[in-house]
């Protein structure tokens, strides 16, 4: 089973990069677009602007972005297929409802809590000098905020044996709550937008980033969800069938 969902997830990734491609491509781009213009603008002020691009915009906007969302959809997508093949008759959960959680718990701790806290940012905001540490300290947010995630539902799932589930799930996700935020207080501020760029160019830039990466999971979890219940339901009611135990 584990090799057709992966093949389902990975499959359904390829389907939701294309979607995702189409948003980015028609919504977002002009924005960036926008934003390259008032950094050549700066950067031609400054007289630090040499003219040559390792990769040219059209390529970047073209290819590469859809290079970049199909390798990012995919990967998201065989993930969650390892995690429903892990998951699946574990939670007390339906196939959907497994994916649709998997799908929630992942959205939440890879990309809602490390973009709070650093969000997503166009060219031209940022220094060049600092652009190593700026990785790193979002990289680091983002592997504390997992951990986080993983040990706030280990607990939950535990509690669940004593508490029931009404009880269990808000305690884990008051737990990654607390956790979340320490992580985000933890973590120094980096601020460098520019005065003078644009509030409501870097507004817009923020809000495309994210409605992306809601099409991104929120689609994986649309599009698995269903395809995962041609191979894991069908697998279950032969399963009950075998053991005679009569089809629901």
């Amino acid at each position: 089973m584990i090799q057709k969902l992966l093949f389902a997830g990975m499959l359904s990734g390829l389907v939701v990069a294309i979607a995702a491609f189409g948003f980015a491509r028609t919504v977002s781009e002009p924005i960036v677009e926008r934003a390259i213009v008032l950094e050549e603008q700066s950067a031609a002020h400054d007289h630090d602007h040499d003219g040559d691009e390792a990769i040219s915009r059209d390529t970047q906007r073209n290819l590469g972005l859809l290079t970049g969302l199909v390798s990012y959809s995919v990967a998201l997508g065989g993930i969650m297929a390892i995690g429903l093949a892990g998951l699946h008759g574990r939670l007390g959960l339906g196939t959907k409802s497994t994916v649709w959680t998997l799908a929630s718990l992942g959205y939440v701790s890879l990309v809602m809590v490390p973009q709070l806290k650093y969000p997503a940012s166009p060219p031209g905001v940022g220094s060049a000098e600092t652009i190593g540490s700026r990785t790193e300290l979002y990289f680091l947010l983002l592997l504390f905020s997992v951990l986080s995630m993983a040990a706030s539902f280990w607990i939950g799932y535990r509690l669940r044996r004593r508490l029931g589930g009404l009880l269990a799930v808000p305690a884990g996700a008051l737990m990654f709550a607390v956790l979340a935020l320490c992580l985000m207080a933890a973590f120094p501020v980096v601020s460098e937008v520019p005065g003078d760029f644009p509030r409501g160019l870097l507004l817009a830039f923020r809000m495309n980033s994210a409605v992306l990466q809601l099409i991104v999971w929120g689609g994986l979890a649309a599009v698995f969800g269903e395809a995962s219940l041609w191979i894991v339901e069908p697998l279950s009611t032969r399963s009950k069938t075998s053991s005679g135990v009569p089809n629901a």
